[in-house]
C-alpha cells in the first residue's frame, strides 16, 4: 500500500542521490579493475604476501556495508514517503557485509597460525554471520506480499537434498579423496564445513530467486538481479576456497581469483542497495506525475508483463520434490548395493536424509495450518460478501448520487466502525480524468457535521485518483491543498491520515472511498478486506446512479426540446415571448445560472431581447445587458456560425480562493493578445468565467445570438463553468431555439402586414366617405348653378348670370384640386415625386413672400394679419415646385382652420439639434390638435372626427403628401399643438441649409 507523503521529496536531492550511485558505480569498477590487477601482480611477485588481499576485502565489505547503511538511513528518512520497510532490509545486508569483511581479515590470522580444527571452525562460525543477516534483509525487502513459512521450508529442502545429493557422489561414489598428509577424520571435518558453507549460499540465492517470483515488487526485482549475481560470485569463491581448505596440508594464501570474488561481492551487493533506492524514488516521481485513467504506471506496466507470461516455466518451491525422491533413492541404493566402507560418510548422508524427512514434517504441518487459515480467511470473506452483498443491496435502489453519497458514506461509520469517511467521486461522467476534472467531495464523521463540496485542479485529492491504488494520506502538510471548509473539517477530526480505496469499474476510475478511525484495532487487515469489498460492490450502484442521472439530464433536455419544438406550431406567438421561452428552458437544459437573448439589428448591432437570471436574484432586464457590436463578436468567434466557448478570465488551474482579502476581477484587457469585448464586463461582475456564444443562424445568416453562463459563488472552491464538451448540447438546442425564434419572426411580420392591411381598408372606407362628400359638395353646386342657369337663363339680370357661372367655375376648381392631391397621393407611392437633379438652392424668405401673394386675397377678404420673421440669408436645398406646394398647403390649411381675423405668422431659424440645418415654421390660433391625433395626422386619408361634419372640406392627403414631399427632400415635418382650442398648430418643416 501507498503512502501519500508528508511532503513533496526534493527533485533536486533525488537527482543528487542520482549522480552519488553513478559515481559510485563507476569507483567500484575502477576499484575492482585496480584490484585484481594488484592482486595477480602480488601473486606474482610475492606469493606468500596474503596480508594486503585481505585487508582490501575487508576495505571493500565496508564499502559495501557503508553504501548499505547509508541506503537504509535514506530509506529511514523518507520513510513517510515512500512507505517501505526497505531501510530495515538494507541494516541487515549491512551487517551481513561486514561479517564477510571479518572473515577476510580473520583470513588473515589463520594463514599465520597452525591449522587446528578449532581455527577452521571459528573461521566458518564467523563467515556463517553472513547468512542468518541476509536471510533477514531479504525477508524485510518490500514487497507485494510476504513468503509464507511453508515456502522457506521447501528451500531448506530443496538445500538440504542438494547437498545430499553432492555429498553421495562425493564420498559414497566415491569421486574424492583426502590429500596425502591429511587424516580422514580432518578432511572430513574440511569438507562438511566446505558443504556447510556452499549449502548456506545455494540456500540464499534459492531464497533470493522464490522472493523474486512470488512476493518482490516487479519494478525491484532489477535491484535483486544484482544482489543475486553478486551472491552467485559469492557462490563461486567459497567453491574456491573450500576446494582449497579440504585439500591444502598447510594454511597458504588463496589464489587471486577468489580475493577477487570476494571484492566484486559486497561491492555489487552495496551498489544494489544504491539502486533499489534509486528505483524507489523515480517509481515515487512518476507516479507525482499526471495519469489519465486507463494508463498504467511503472508498476502496474511490470504487474501486467508478469501477468501476461503466466505460469514461471521452473517453480523454485517444488523443486524439492524430485530432488528428495532423489536423495531417497540414493540411500536405498546405498543400503541395498553400495554398502561404502566409510561408515562417517554413510552416517552423513543419512543425517542429511533424516534432517529432508523432518523438513517435510515440519513442511506439512506448516502448510496444514496454512490451508486452515486460508479456509478461514475464506469463510471470513464469504461471511463478509454477504455482508457487503446486503448492505450494497439496500443501496442498489437509491438512484439520486446525492442521497447515494451519504448513504456510502454512512455504512463504514455505522456498520465498519470507523471515525470518520470521504468519497471522493467525478464530477463528470463518462469524461477523462484530467487536471480539469471537478470532483465532489463528501465527508461523514461521529464527530462533525457532514460537508460537501466540489475542487478542480492538481491537488492531492486528483493525484489520490489518477493514482488508481490503495493508498494512506497523511494530512498535516497536504491539507494545506483541500478547501477551506474541507481543511477545517480535517482538523476538527484529530486525524493524522487516512486510507482511500479507488472506487473502478471495469477498469473506469469512477473516485475513490477513504476511512480513517482515532484507535486502529488488531482487525484492521481484515477490516481492510471489508472495505475492498465495500468498495467492488458500490462501484457498481456509483455506475448504475450515473446512468440513472445521465439519463435524466438526457431526459430533461429533450423535454426542454420539446417544449421549443411545441410553440413552433402555435399560432399566436411573439418573438419576446418566444425569446422569453428560450432563456428558462436553456437555462434549465444546459443547468446554466445566466442566460442571455440577443437579437440582430438591421444597424449591424446586437440587442438583448430577454434575460434569465438565477431564481434567488432580482429579476433583470434586458437593458441591463450591453449591447454588441457585430464587429466584436465577429472578432472574439472562431467560426461565425458555430458556437464557441468564450474565456471571460484566465483559465484558473485550482479554485482554491483566499480565505480573507478582496477578491481581484481579472483584467483581460492586460494580457497579450487579448480584445476587448463589451460582454466580458458584465460576465465578470457575475463571477463567470467561460460562457457559451451559440448563434441563432436562419438562412445562412446570423439572426441572433444565445448566451449561457455559469456563474461560481463567492467562497466557493468548485468551478461549475462549462467546458468544450458542453458545446454539443447547445447547438442541438440552438439549432432548436433559431427554428422556433424565425417563425416568431415571420409571424410578426405577417402579423403586421395584416394590420397594416386592415389599417389600410379602413383608410380606404374613410377615404371613400370623405371623398363622397368632398365631392358631392361642388357637384351638387356646379350642378344647381347649371340648372338655374339653365331654367332661368333669360329672366336672370347679366350680373347675378356671371355670379352663377363664376362660383360654377369654383366649384370645378375644387373639384380639380381634390383630383390633383389623389394623383399626387398615387404618384408618391409608385415613384418618388422628387428628383434628385430637381434639388437647388432656393430661398427661403423669396418662397414665403411667394406663398403671402398667393393668400393675400383670402387674407385681405378675412381680415387677417399675415407676419413673416424669416432671415434672408437662410437658403434651403430643396425642390422649388414642391416646398412651394407644400407651403401652400400649410398656409391653405393655417386659412381653413382658424376663426376669420386671427393672424398667421411664418418664421424661419437654425436648427439646434441638427447642424446645419433650418426650420421653417407656419403657425396659426385655430382650434388646435390633440396630441393622440398628431401621430396619425400624416397618415394618408386621415381628417379628424370634428372635421368631418363641419363645412371646411378636405380630402385628407395635403398633409400626407407635405410629408412625403419633405422626406424625399431630406427634411422632416412635424406638429407642435396644445391641442386647446384658441392655441392654435405650429407646423415645422426641417431642410438641409445651403450656404
Amino acid at each position: 500500500m501507498k503512502t501519500i507523503a508528508l511532503e513533496q521529496i526534493d527533485l533536486a536531492s533525488v537527482q543528487k542521490r542520482y549522480r552519488y550511485s553513478v559515481i559510485a558505480a563507476i569507483f567500484a569498477i575502477c576499484f575492482v579493475v585496480i584490484s585484481g590487477g594488484c592482486l595477480f601482480f602480488m601473486n606474482w611477485q610475492l606469493p606468500d604476501d596474503d596480508l594486503l588481499p585481505h585487508v582490501v576485502i575487508l576495505l571493500t565489505a565496508c564499502i559495501g556495508a557503508f553504501w548499505s547503511f547509508q541506503v537504509a538511513y535514506w530509506m529511514r528518512s523518507d520513510a513517510e514517503t515512500l512507505d517501505t520497510p526497505g531501510h530495515s532490509a538494507w541494516l541487515f545486508i549491512a551487517f551481513g557485509l561486514l561479517a564477510l569483511g571479518v572473515r577476510g581479515f580473520f583470513e588473515n590470522i589463520i594463514v599465520s597460525l597452525p591449522a587446528n580444527h578449532f581455527l577452521f571452525f571459528s573461521r566458518y562460525v564467523i563467515f556463517c554471520l553472513f547468512y542468518p543477516c541476509l536471510f533477514i534483509g531479504f525477508r524485510r525487502l518490500p514487497g507485494s506480499s510476504t513468503l509464507r513459512t511453508s515456502m522457506v521450508v521447501d528451500i531448506l529442502i530443496t538445500t538440504c537434498c542438494l547437498a545430499g545429493i553432492c555429498w553421495y557422489f562425493s564420498m559414497i561414489t566415491p569421486v574424492l579423496q583426502p590429500a596425502a598428509g591429511i587424516s580422514f577424520s580432518d578432511w572430513l571435518f574440511r569438507l562438511r564445513m566446505a558443504f556447510l558453507l556452499i549449502s548456506g549460499d545455494i540456500f540464499l540465492l534459492l531464497m533470493l530467486g522464490l522472493y523474486a517470483q512470488h512476493a518482490l515488487k516487479p519494478n525491484l526485482r532489477r535491484a535483486t538481479w544484482i544482489v543475486g549475481i553478486g551472491l552467485f560470485v559469492t557462490l563461486l569463491g567459497d567453491i574456491g576456497c573450500s576446494w582449497s581448505d579440504v585439500f591444502r596440508i598447510a594454511p597458504a594464501p588463496e589464489h587471486p581469483l577468489i580475493h577477487l570474488t570476494w571484492i566484486v561481492s559486497p561491492l555489487l551487493i552495496g551498489l544494489a542497495a544504491l539502486y533499489h533506492y534509486n528505483l524507489q524514488m523515480r517509481g515515487y516521481t512518476q507516479s507525482q506525475d499526471v495519469h489519465t485513467p486507463g494508463t498504467l504506471n511503472v508498476d502496474q506496466t511490470y504487474v501486467k508483463q508478469y501477468q501476461d507470461r503466466g505460469a514461471y516455466w521452473w517453480n523454485i518451491q517444488n523443486m524439492y520434490v524430485p530432488l528428495a525422491l532423489i536423495l531417497g533413492t540414493l540411500c536405498i541404493i546405498e543400503v541395498m548395493y553400495v554398502h561404502s566402507t566409510s561408515s562417517e560418510a554413510v552416517n552423513s548422508l543419512f543425517l542429511l536424509s533424516s534432517v529432508v524427512g523432518m523438513l517435510i514434517v515440519v513442511r506439512h504441518f506448516f502448510a496444514t495450518r496454512e490451508n486452515e487459515v486460508l479456509l478461514k480467511e475464506r469463510d471470513q470473506r464469504l461471511q463478509e460478501s454477504d455482508q457487503v452483498r446486503y448492505l450494497v443491496t439496500q443501496l442498489s435502489d437509491i438512484l439520486e448520487l446525492d442521497v447515494l453519497r451519504a448513504r456510502i458514506l454512512n455504512v463504514p461509520i455505522s456498520q465498519f466502525g470507523f471515525t470518520t469517511a470521504m468519497v471522493v467521486l467525478l464530477d463528470e461522467y463518462d469524461q477523462p480524468l484530467t487536471e480539469r476534472s471537478h470532483l465532489y467531495i463528501s465527508t461523514a464523521s461521529r464527530l462533525t457535521n457532514v460537508v460537501n463540496c466540489r475542487v478542480t485542479g492538481d491537488n492531492i485529492l486528483y493525484r489520490l485518483v489518477a493514482e488508481r491504488q490503495e493508498c494512506e494520506l497523511r494530512w498535516p502538510t497536504h491539507a494545506r491543498e483541500l478547501p477551506s471548509e474541507l481543511r477545517l473539517w480535517q482538523e476538527r477530526q484529530h486525524i493524522s491520515s487516512m486510507r482511500f480505496f479507488p472506487i473502478i469499474y471495469q477498469g473506469k476510475i469512477l473516485g475513490s472511498l477513504g476511512v480513517a478511525r482515532h484507535v486502529l484495532s488488531r482487525t484492521n487487515a481484515l477490516m481492510t478486506s471489508l472495505v475492498r469489498s465495500y468498495v467492488e460492490q458500490i462501484a457498481i450502484v456509483i455506475e448504475h446512479a450515473w446512468l440513472y442521472q445521465e439519463e435524466q439530464e438526457r431526459e430533461k433536455f429533450a423535454r426542454a426540446m420539446v417544449n421549443i419544438s411545441t410553440r413552433l406550431n402555435t399560432a399566436a406567438v411573439e418573438p419576446v415571448e418566444i425569446s422569453q421561452l428560450i432563456c428558462a428552458e436553456g437555462a434549465s437544459a444546459l443547468h446554466a445560472d445566466y442566460v442571455a437573448f440577443y437579437a440582430r439589428r438591421a444597424e449591424g448591432l446586437l440587442e438583448p431581447l430577454a434575460v434569465k437570471v438565477p431564481d434567488q436574484l432580482e429579476p433583470a432586464q434586458p437593458r441591463d445587458w450591453p449591447p454588441l457590436h457585430l464587429v466584436e463578436y465577429e472578432q472574439e468567434a472562431p467560426q461565425l456560425l458555430q458556437p464557441f466557448l468564450l474565456e471571460v478570465g484566465p483559465a484558473r488551474q485550482t479554485q482554491l480562493l483566499p480565505e480573507s482579502g478582496p477578491q481581484v476581477v481579472p483584467d483581460r484587457g492586460q494580457q497579450p493578445g487579448a480584445r476587448q469585448f463589451a460582454l466580458r464586463g458584465k460576465l465578470i461582475r457575475h463571477r463567470i468565467y467561460t460562457a457559451i456564444l451559440a448563434p441563432l443562424v436562419t438562412g445562412g445568416q446570423l439572426n441572433g445570438l444565445l448566451i449561457f453562463a455559469r456563474s461560481v459563488p463567492p467562497g466557493s472552491n468548485s468551478d461549475p463553468s462549462f467546458e468544450e464538451d458542453d458545446l454539443t448540447n447547445a447547438q442541438d438546442f440552438v439549432e432548436q431555439a433559431s427554428v422556433a425564434f424565425t417563425n416568431a419572426q415571420l409571424y410578426q411580420r405577417l402579423s403586421r402586414a395584416n394590420e397594416q392591411l386592415k389599417e389600410l381598408d379602413q383608410m380606404k372606407d374613410h377615404f371613400m366617405i370623405t371623398a363622397s362628400h368632398e365631392l358631392r359638395t361642388p357637384l351638387t353646386a356646379v350642378q344647381g348653378y347649371i340648372e338655374l342657369l339653365a331654367q332661368y337663363d333669360e329672366v336672370l339680370p347679366p350680373e347675378q348670370r356671371r355670379e352663377f357661372l363664376q362660383k360654377a367655375q369654383l366649384g370645378c376648381e375644387e373639384l380639380a384640386i381634390l383630383l390633383r392631391n389623389v394623383m399626387d397621393a398615387s404618384r408618391i407611392e409608385a415613384e418618388s415625386a422628387v428628383k434628385p437633379a430637381l434639388i437647388s438652392r432656393v430661398a427661403v424668405k423669396n418662397m414665403l413672400d411667394k406663398v403671402m401673394v398667393m393668400i393675400e386675397p383670402q387674407v385681405t377678404h378675412e381680415r387677417r394679419q399675415v407676419n413673416c420673421n424669416v432671415p434672408a440669408q437662410f437658403y434651403v436645398f430643396a425642390d422649388p415646385l414642391r416646398l412651394h406646394q407644400v407651403l401652400m398647403n400649410l398656409s391653405t390649411n393655417a386659412l381653413k382652420y382658424s376663426p376669420e381675423g386671427t393672424p398667421i405668422t411664418f418664421s424661419a431659424e437654425l436648427s439646434l439639434e441638427q447642424e446645419m440645418s433650418v426650420i421653417i415654421s407656419v403657425s396659426d390660433q385655430g382650434k388646435g390638435i390633440a396630441p393622440q391625433d398628431q401621430a396619425r395626422l400624416f397618415q394618408r386619408f386621415y381628417r379628424l372626427e370634428s372635421d368631418m361634419n363641419s363645412p371646411v372640406r378636405g380630402s385628407g392627403l395635403g398633409l400626407y403628401i407635405s410629408r412625403r414631399l419633405i422626406e424625399a427632400m431630406g427634411g422632416k415635418i412635424w406638429i407642435e399643438s396644445s391641442g386647446i382650442s384658441g392655441g392654435g398648430s405650429t407646423f415645422h418643416i426641417l431642410l438641409p441649409m445651403a450656404r
